[in-house]
């Protein structure tokens, strides 16, 4: 799906209104050579779920599917006993390479804290009641659509839904 977008997540999400761009002082994006946010890693017990909700439904394209060894920093970072089996896909928008990977474990618990939510993903939306209307569709969990106003003024709406596996996304359409 074109123009889909991957925003992001809870800090960004949390510190400011969907679609505000947040730059250091004094950097101008030709110039600035700091941090740059590459992609969000989320966890799964069941990875072909999330692909068909990612890939099929939201539209983002597989550019990476691989099974993790057991000496993976991914097992370091995500406090995962190396027993446990783990495999990763990483995927792209029509604009952004590798935004979103995703892991699938087997063989240890994933535990998802459901009050207060700890993240979300905020995704631009070329279509948002087809995709709300879909995620409806399939059982999902899928919140009111609000009216959104950007912090620079830009008018659309926004609304809310839950992945398979309880991960918040913020879905995003703005006004032609």
């Amino acid at each position: 799906m074109k123009k889909l977008t991957f925003t992001l997540l809870a800090a960004v999400f949390l510190s400011g209104p969907v679609g505000a761009e947040v730059k250091p002082a004094g950097a101008d994006s030709a110039s600035y050579d700091g941090v740059h946010y590459k992609r969000a890693t989320i966890l799964t017990t069941d990875l072909d779920r999330s692909l068909t909700f990612y890939r099929d439904l939201m539209g983002l394209k597989v550019e990476v599917e691989m099974p993790l060894k057991p000496t993976s920093y991914a097992y370091v970072m995500f406090n995962i006993d190396s027993k446990a089996q783990m495999r990763m896909a990483m995927l792209s928008s029509d604009t952004q390479q590798r935004t979103l990977a995703i892991i699938e474990v087997k063989g240890a618990p994933i535990h998802m804290p459901t009050a207060p939510r700890p993240h979300a993903m905020v995704l631009q939306s070329p279509d948002l009641p087809g995709m709300a209307a879909r995620a409806r569709e399939r059982g999902l969990t899928v919140f009111k659509e609000l009216d959104l106003t950007t912090v620079d003024g830009r008018q659309g709406k926004e609304q809310g839904l839950l992945d398979p596996d309880g991960h918040l996304v913020i879905l995003y359409q703005l006004n032609p």
